[in-house]
C-alpha cells in the first residue's frame, strides 16, 4: 500500500467533509476560491509535482478505489446521519452509475447518446410497475430493471448500424422523447402523467428497507440503508467497468472509436460491437433507475427528461471522456456542488451548459483524463504482476 497515496486520499476526504459541512453560501464561495487558489499556487511552484501524483493515483487504482470505498462506509456516521446529505449522495451515486454507463457508450465506443435519461425511466419504471403492480420482489425486479435497460439500448443500437455522429446524437434525443412520450400516455400501466405512487421499499429476509437504520452509536433514517445499498451497487459496477474496459473487448472499443474504417480493416465486426457498446451502456442506467425509485417511492416521466441527458453528459465531459475515476468525480461534484447554492436553482441547466463550454474550450481532457495504455495479452499481463 502506497502511504502517500493513502495520505492524500484522508485529505481529500477531509477536505471533502468540510465542503458538506459549511452551510452559508459566502463561506462555501470562500472555501472553493481558497481552493483552487491553492491548486493554482502548487501548480505553478511544484509544476513537477502534479503529473507525478496523477500518474501515481491512476498506477494504484485498485487502492484508491478500496479506500475510497471503506472511506465511504465512514460518512453516515460522520455526518451524523443527516437526512439531507444522505439523499443528496445517494443522489450523487445513482448519477455516478449513469455517468458510467454512458462513459462506456460515448467515452469508450465513441457512440454519442443524448438520450441516456430513457435508460434510467426504463429501469425506474420496470422496478415500480413489477413491485406496485404485480408484487414481484425488489430484488428480481432490480435484476430485471438492468436487463430490461441492456433490451432497450440493443433497439437503440439498431439505428447506430446506419448513421453516425451528429445524425446518431438525433437519434438518440429521439428515443428519449419517444420514452418520455409513451411513458406520459401509456396511462393504464404507468399513471400517465401522475406516475406511480407509493412504491414499495425491498426488503431482505424479512428486514425493511423504508425503516429507521439503527447501528447502535447512530441512527439514521431509512436513507441509510439505500446509501450503503448505493455504495455496494456503485462499487459493483466499477469493478465491472474497469475489468470490461480493460479487457480485449474494451480495446476493440476504443479501435472502433478511433477509427471505424480501420478497425473494420482489421476484421472487426462493427455492427456486432456496436450493439454490444449500447446493450452494456445501458444496463447501469437501468440499474440506477431501479434504485431511485425504490428510494424515492415515486416516479413521474418529467424526472427523466431531457435535460437529465445533459446533466450526464456534463459529467462525463467534466470528468474525462473514457475515464472511469472521472466520470465517477464529474458526477459527484456537479451533484453536490449545485446544493450549495439552491438560491440560482432555476440557473441550474444553464451552470451545466457551461461546464460543457468551458471544458470543451479549456480543458477538452476533463479533470481526470484518460490514460491511454498498451494493451498486453493475459501472460503479459501476468508477468507483469510478477516482476511488480
Amino acid at each position: 500500500m502506497n502511504m502517500k497515496l493513502l495520505g492524500a486520499e484522508v485529505l481529500l476526504y477531509v477536505l471533502f467533509l468540510a465542503f458538506i459541512l459549511i452551510e452559508n453560501p459566502v463561506f462555501v464561495a470562500v472555501y472553493i476560491a481558497a481552493i483552487v487558489a491553492g491548486i493554482f499556487f502548487a501548480a505553478k511552484k511544484y509544476p513537477e509535482k502534479l503529473p507525478v501524483w496523477y500518474d501515481l493515483f491512476m498506477a494504484n487504482l485498485k487502492q484508491v478505489g478500496a479506500v475510497a470505498f471503506v472511506l465511504g462506509l465512514t460518512l453516515p456516521i460522520i455526518i451524523d446521519g443527516d437526512a439531507y446529505w444522505l439523499q443528496v449522495l445517494n443522489f450523487a451515486m445513482i448519477n455516478a452509475m449513469m455517468a458510467l454507463g454512458l462513459n462506456f457508450m460515448t467515452g469508450r465506443a465513441g457512440l454519442i447518446c443524448l438520450g441516456y435519461a430513457a435508460f434510467e425511466a426504463v429501469g425506474a419504471y420496470t422496478v415500480g410497475i413489477l413491485t406496485l403492480k404485480l408484487g414481484v420482489s425488489f430484488w428480481i425486479a432490480f435484476a430485471l430493471s438492468g436487463i430490461a435497460a441492456m433490451v432497450f439500448g440493443a433497439v437503440l443500437g439498431l439505428p447506430a448500424l446506419r448513421v453516425k455522429g451528429h445524425y446518431l446524437a438525433l437519434v438518440t434525443i429521439a428515443f428519449g422523447l419517444i420514452v418520455q412520450e409513451t411513458l406520459l400516455n401509456w396511462e393504464s400501466v404507468t399513471g400517465g402523467t401522475n406516475g406511480l405512487i407509493d412504491i414499495p421499499s425491498p426488503t431482505l429476509f424479512g428486514y425493511d428497507f423504508g425503516q429507521m437504520l439503527d447501528l447502535g452509536f447512530v441512527s439514521m433514517n431509512y436513507l441509510g440503508h439505500f446509501y450503503y445499498l448505493c455504495l455496494l451497487v456503485l462499487a459493483l459496477c466499477t469493478i465491472f467497468i474497469f475489468k470490461l474496459s480493460n479487457s480485449f473487448f474494451g480495446l476493440i472499443l476504443s479501435a472502433m472509436r478511433e477509427d471505424q474504417l480501420a478497425a473494420q480493416c482489421y476484421g472487426i465486426n462493427l455492427t456486432n460491437y456496436k450493439l454490444y457498446a449500447f446493450a452494456i451502456g445501458a444496463i447501469f442506467g437501468g440499474f440506477a433507475g431501479g434504485l431511485y425509485a425504490a428510494m424515492i417511492n415515486f416516479i413521474a416521466p418529467e424526472n427523466f427528461s431531457y435535460g437529465l441527458s445533459v446533466i450526464v453528459i456534463s459529467m462525463i465531459i467534466l470528468g474525462g471522456l473514457d475515464s472511469i475515476p472521472g466520470a465517477i468525480v464529474g458526477a459527484f461534484f456537479l451533484t453536490i456542488f449545485p446544493e450549495k447554492f439552491r438560491a440560482f436553482e432555476d440557473y441550474r441547466i444553464m451552470f451545466y451548459g457551461l461546464i460543457i463550454i468551458f471544458c470543451l474550450i479549456f480543458m477538452r481532457n476533463g479533470i481526470l483524463p484518460y490514460t491511454r495504455r498498451i494493451f498486453m495479452s493475459g501472460l503479459e499481463n501476468k508477468e507483469a504482476e510478477e516482476n511488480g
